[in-house]
């Protein structure tokens, strides 16, 4: 195994139950050499009051913001600032990963390379399952079909496979794993991005593009699991980040303006 430092970044938004099963599967987690930031995009006392009542088998540190609407990227940023790691690995709150996620991730750690993800998402049942349950454990492949949970393909872990190099890149930003140098490269996050959709994945994946790193998608090994909820209609949010994208393609610059720095 390689012997590199490993941060998990979890971006959070008033949802402490969910998120605390994602720190629960991570203590299950084969590789054990990490780190976790928490990072919130708000100032949530029911949050913190958790918080202080937990002990994990790693290091936990929790940034926050003022909640003025959505400024994930600007929380994201805030993390990358904070940490120090070579591998940064990406999470939401709503995720729970394999006990291997990490391990694959640092496997497969190159610095010129970023390394993404799927997920399966679960349906209602097993969700509510996984959360009432006292004692975690990953959903089989029979009960997650059984239970009509979707992209189920994406739940069939294949550790001996080798992961494929792709020039057409399709980044989840709940699952990827980006190493600092490429973080910095770029300047993180582009904080101009104020709605959902875009600014936390598909532009940062242009920008690495233009900026010359690989990609490997990893869609057998690093599993998770997106809990079920409602999902609003973000199409208008979705619309206005896609045209910011496409003006910023324009100007083609992968060091954006208004980022970590």
């Amino acid at each position: 195994m390689k012997d590199i430092s490993v941060r998990v970044f979890i971006a959070t938004y008033k949802n402490v139950p969910y998120l605390s099963k994602v720190l629960e599967s991570l203590c299950y987690q084969t590789f054990k050499n990490f780190s976790v930031s928490i990072l919130e995009d708000g100032n949530n006392h029911a949050l913190r009051a958790f918080l202080l009542d937990q002990m994990y088998p790693y290091q936990v540190e929790h940034f926050d913001q003022e909640d003025k609407g959505f400024r994930k990227n600007r929380i994201l940023n805030i993390g990358i600032k904070n940490a120090h790691e070579e591998l940064i690995i990406f999470l939401d709150e709503d995720c729970i990963v394999h006990p291997s996620f990490i391990n694959e991730y640092v496997k497969h750690f190159e610095k010129n390379t970023v390394c993404f993800g799927k997920r399966v998402n679960l349906d209602k049942i097993t969700t509510k399952k996984i959360m009432e349950s006292e004692v975690f454990k990953i959903p089989s492949l029979f009960s997650l079909y059984k239970n009509k949970s979707t992209h189920v393909e994406n739940g069939i872990f294949l550790p001996f496979f080798k992961p494929k190099e792709t020039d057409k890149p399709t980044l989840l930003g709940c699952n990827m794993a980006i190493p600092m140098n490429l973080l910095k490269k770029i300047n993180g996050f582009d904080e101009d991005y104020t709605s959902a959709g875009y600014g936390e994945d598909t532009d940062i994946q242009w920008r690495l593009q233009k900026a010359g790193a690989s990609f490997l998608k990893m869609k057998h090994q690093a599993i998770q699991y997106h809990l079920y909820h409602e999902r609003p209609n973000r199409e208008d949010y979705t619309a206005i980040g896609r045209n910011l994208m496409y003006q910023k393609q324009e100007i083609g610059e992968f060091y954006c303006k208004n980022g970590m720095n």
